[in-house]
């Protein structure tokens, strides 16, 4: 059981971890405009939708591509326990907990400033969900067989 939950807790954290690094090195070097844009083309694109929100004001830009960096240092560190999970096990809950920081982050702009774009309400829901799926596979995978 415990060997089963690292695994499917290593298949949650590799994609993750990766998406961190790629989403992170997309707002930095081109933009939250232009990364905000694939998103939500993409998820149009599968959903049927068409609506796309306006460019970033150059004070947000300034400060996401500031905070680029940190997500995409998030994602390697993701990746870094992801790959040795059995001796890194410990990492998992204060990781999930950010993750699940930025969700909650999310939710009070939802509260606040009113609904995003679809993509960015799926991510939302994802980034409250997912931690509780890796908080559990992390107290499964604690347990000795």
């Amino acid at each position: 059981m415990a060997r089963t939950a690292r695994s499917l807790l290593q298949a949650l954290m590799l994609p993750l971890g990766a998406a961190a690094i790629l989403i992170g090195g997309a707002i930095l070097l081109a933009g939250p405009t232009w990364t905000a844009g694939v998103t939500e083309t993409l998820f149009n694109r599968v959903t049927g939708g068409h609506d796309l929100t306006p460019a970033f004001t150059p004070s947000a830009d300034s400060e996401l591509r500031f905070y680029a960096p940190f997500w995409i240092t998030y994602g390697g560190l993701v990746l870094w326990i992801a790959l040795d999970l059995r001796w890194r096990l410990g990492w998992v809950p204060p990781l999930a907990l950010l993750f699940m920081a930025g969700g909650a982050g999310r939710l009070i702009s939802y509260l606040e400033a009113g609904p995003p774009h679809g993509a960015f309400v799926l991510l939302m829901a994802i980034e409250l969900i997912l931690p509780l799926g890796m908080l559990g596979l992390w107290l499964m995978a604690r347990r000795r067989t």
